[in-house]
């Protein structure tokens, strides 16, 4: 007999409980003797090892569970599947299992819910982009695939390099495996990241919210048979997105407001005192625009983001100094020169487009930079009507290119770690109620 209640998880078992009664279905179906038929399966012209049908599985389920509809059996082979305890061998974007010859091998115990994977976002960019590079007959991405790997790529924009030659490299050791292990490690992965990140609308064994509890028992009430837990559907729907989404700008609005609490004069002190207070004016003068020696704070903030660099003179001259030791700073006059441009005045806008073209863009230019050909047919396009904004486009590439490359390699540089090492740190001073000063001398009467 087999009976549905809905009801929260903690009414029946602990998530542990769950894992554990699943699980122990899990080996039974494993188990060598009474298990599901495992063996060498043929699909098309590859043999797939330690395979199992569909048919199987759910034949085994019945007699196991000694259920009499089929279609319980198959409901339950199904949720196994989507928890990524068992996948299928092919590139089928259904998880459902059918009562048919569809192959399936049983995912390692490794990867199974009840380890507590938590994979960053790093790993799957890879895996997405590694997808990308190959077969898109095959192995193209689907559209909230497409989506994330584009969401991911603007996130990791100063770790794409390293995510890229991952991929790279990951693709090319692939070619050198047989076909079958190819075969069957591409499903195995494309199924460990169905569970960890699914798409929208398909179903997340993960989620604490919106889970039902299906509670399985037999028809003698033996004590031993007690009943099995197990996760129906629960739809990811746009509320759950939605909260995922608040969650995380959340979390970088708290990340941004600890990395520039010790720089708020309002929440932190001013250091060495508030001019506006004690008409000391060390603090203006220890922060004028190109002071020799910076304080530690401002060098500090130079880290937080390419744009706290390039919005400091003292730190804009500084990264001047180092992109020309590198002989790369054409990168940053060509930056330059497009916000001149941007803020300056409307009848110079012509004759400034111009200069800049010839400057940094026209073959064999003087400062000529490096963009690929995509960017470039389209600023010359721009360029035909110049306005204000004709290099959006290659100043976009040229920072980007600064921000992975050139801003990375200045905050390991001797030059920056000399000048945080020789910054000033000034202390601040010491604040006098108005109302009540400490006595030095306790037993002064």
């Amino acid at each position: 007999m087999v009976f549905f209640a809905h009801s929260s998880l903690s009414q029946f078992a602990t998530c542990d409980r769950f894992c554990r009664k699943i699980e122990n279905l899990i080996q039974e179906m494993q188990h060598k003797d009474s298990g599901v038929p495992v063996r060498a399966q043929k699909n098309f012209l590859t043999t797939i090892p330690c395979a199992f049908t569909g048919y199987d599985l759910v034949e085994w389920l019945m007699v196991r569970l000694q259920l009499s509809d089929p279609n319980e059996a198959l409901h339950l082979a199904t949720l196994l599947c989507q928890c990524g305890y068992y996948f299928p061998v092919s590139e089928t974007k259904s998880l459902a299992v059918r009562d048919d010859g569809t192959l399936f091998r049983f995912q390692s115990p490794y990867f199974w819910p009840s380890q507590n994977w938590e994979p960053n976002n790093v790993d799957y960019a890879i895996y997405l982009t590694k997808r990308a590079m190959r077969n898109k007959q095959r192995h193209g991405l689907e559209e909230h695939e497409q989506s994330s790997l584009n969401k991911l790529q603007k996130m990791l924009c100063d770790k794409w390099d390293f995510v890229y030659m991952q991929a790279e490299e990951q693709v090319r050791l692939s070619k050198d495996r047989k076909k079958t292990d190819k075969v069957v490690l591409d499903s195995q992965e494309k199924a460990f990241w169905r569970v960890q990140r699914p798409g929208p609308g398909q179903f997340n064994c993960l989620l604490e919210e919106g889970k039902q509890v299906i509670m399985m028992r037999k028809p003698n009430h033996k004590k031993e048979d007690t009943s099995i837990l197990i996760i129906t559907d629960s739809v990811f729907d746009d509320q759950h997105e939605k909260t995922a989404h608040e969650a995380l700008e959340n979390r970088r609005l708290l990340h941004r407001f600890e990395q520039y609490e010790e720089h708020d004069p309002f929440l932190g002190c001013a250091q060495p005192s508030n001019p506006w207070v004690t008409d000391d004016t060390t603090m203006w003068v220890l922060n004028t625009v190109l002071v020799d020696t910076p304080t530690e704070k401002r060098v500090k903030r130079w880290s937080f983001d390419m744009m706290e660099l390039l919005n400091d003179p003292r730190g804009l001259h500084e990264f001047k100094g180092f992109l020309e030791k590198e002989y790369s700073s054409e990168n940053i006059h060509f930056w330059l020169a497009v916000e001149h441009l941007k803020h300056g005045t409307q009848s110079a806008v012509k004759e400034t487009v111009e200069h800049i073209y010839k400057e940094y863009l026209a073959p064999g230019a003087p400062c000529e930079i490096n963009i690929d050909s995509k960017t470039m047919e389209g600023t010359l396009q721009s360029i035909k009507h110049a306005t204000r904004y004709s290099f959006d486009a290659a100043q976009e590439h040229i920072f980007l290119l600064m921000k992975k490359d050139s801003y990375q390699r200045f905050l390991r540089s001797e030059q920056y770690k000399h000048l945080l090492a020789t910054a000033i740190n000034p202390s601040p001073k010491k604040k006098w109620d108005f109302f009540y000063a400490p006595s030095c001398d306790k037993n002064i009467t």
